[in-house]
């Protein structure tokens, strides 16, 4: 097992290298405008993406569409390297990009956006999705579903696939009210549940990966419960909650009878520690700084242990892991330089360590 991943170890190793570095970030951050964050980044990894939009695209458009598309690459190419014996397990920690892209389609569809401007926040390279080399969605899939009059249809597409039956479970819902939040939240209860029984036994049910799950399972639900509380709408949380993380059913119960986000973030200090993302509430009341450390905390306590791993898939994972944690910061500085967010606001938000 062991010397299967000796290649795609230092393969990922060398291609970790064309990341952005601590000094990127801190370039990034300190540019004062949104072409001169494209100009830092036409040096770096994303330079043919770039190029190759630039013609189509300008400003936040020709970032967004550029880091969807070379974070596409390096899924793929992760991918591509990874072992016969771990492929079908990367393909599905992989699906969520397609899951992802298909929730970006159902809120456009709802907002009654053009094709052309839904593109833009597909995370493809060169049209092609993720999923045609994961093995969920194929580019033909893509097609059809852009081209559908309505949500609804949408739905019955996706039958074929295992979430099409967790859309369907909430369509209902929709119909009633007309608001897709309840369709997109179902994809997460199928992505983390099936996540969760796909690695639970691969290294054992005390393995990294499956430990690491179980973490992302409780944070999805600890921002559920938050975002209940803090917009006064706690009576379908549950409906919302995803099996399989670590805090009991009483423990989340006990959350959500919480008065208060304060009184939320007391109740789980001791399994996350939640200071800067309060402070930020309290000063904002907005929950963006406490998802955002949640978030990094978790990243930079399972990147050391997936890193610091024998040879095996925890390695492939810690660089997808790596590589989702840039595409997702080159889009919170562009959007914050955007938006005229402080140097300090932006670098609260990252996952990676700046200051």
């Amino acid at each position: 097992m062991r010397s299967l991943y000796g290649l795609p170890y230092g393969t990922l190793k060398v291609e970790k290298l064309n990341l952005l570095s601590k000094k990127d970030y801190e370039d990034l951050i300190k540019a004062s405008s949104v072409n001169d964050i494209i100009s830092l980044l036409s040096e770096k990894g994303l330079k043919d993406d770039l190029s190759q939009y630039s013609n189509q695209y300008s400003g936040l458009d020709l970032i967004e569409i550029s880091n969807n598309s070379y974070f596409a690459r390096l899924n793929r190419y992760a991918l591509s390297v990874t072992p016969y014996n771990g492929k079908d397990l990367i393909v599905s920690y992989l699906s969520k990009w397609d899951l992802l892209n298909l929730k970006t389609i159902i809120a456009a569809k709802s907002a009654n956006n053009k094709i052309e401007q839904t593109q833009i926040y597909l995370i493809t390279s060169k049209n092609l999705p993720v999923g045609m080399y994961a093995g969920l969605l194929s580019y033909e899939d893509y097609r059809n579903i852009l081209s559908m009059d309505n949500i609804e249809d949408i739905v019955s597409y996706t039958l074929r696939y295992g979430y099409g039956k967790a859309l369907l479970s909430f369509i209902d819902d929709y119909k009633k009210n007309n608001n897709v939040t309840s369709l997109l939240l179902s994809l997460d209860l199928y992505y983390y549940e099936m996540m969760r029984e796909k690695f639970r036994f691969f290294n054992g049910s005390e393995g990294p990966i499956y430990r690491y799950i179980k973490r992302i399972i409780d944070s999805k639900n600890l921002m559920t419960i938050l975002k209940g509380i803090e917009y006064g709408n706690v009576e379908d949380i549950k409906d919302f909650i995803i099996k399989g993380g670590g805090l009991t059913d009483q423990q989340i119960d006990d959350l959500i009878k919480s008065n208060s986000v304060e009184e939320v973030i007391q109740k789980v200090k001791s399994i996350f520690n939640i200071t800067t993302g309060l402070d930020y509430y309290k000063n904002t009341s907005s929950l963006v700084g406490i998802e955002s450390e949640i978030e990094r905390n978790i990243y930079w306590e399972f990147l050391e242990i997936f890193e610091m791993s024998s040879l095996s898939i925890n390695n492939v994972i810690a660089f997808l892991m790596r590589a989702e944690a840039q595409w997702k910061d080159i889009k919170k500085i562009a959007s914050g330089k955007f938006y005229n967010l402080s140097e300090e606001e932006i670098s609260m938000l990252l996952i990676n360590k700046v200051i």
